[in-house]
């Protein structure tokens, strides 16, 4: 599944409260967010993120395009 930079950013803002980070933060999270992912096989537009239960990850197409509180 791919990420996008707006996934990974919003994943650090709404999982780990963060209101300042760097390029290398965000592209550290996408990377997280791709392992977290890689074994989880859905057809879903939302579905929870397996390390995050309290987190929804939305999709389109197979690109992971934002995270949303459940």
């Amino acid at each position: 599944m791919n990420i996008t930079f707006h996934a990974g950013e919003r994943f650090l803002q709404r999982v780990f409260k963060m209101s300042k980070y760097t390029k290398q933060q965000v592209l550290n999270a996408m990377t997280l967010l791709a392992k977290d992912l890689s074994n989880i096989s859905t057809v879903q537009s939302r579905f929870i993120l397996p390390s995050f239960p309290n987190y929804l990850g939305v999709r389109v197409n197979r690109t992971l395009v934002t995270i949303i509180e459940k």
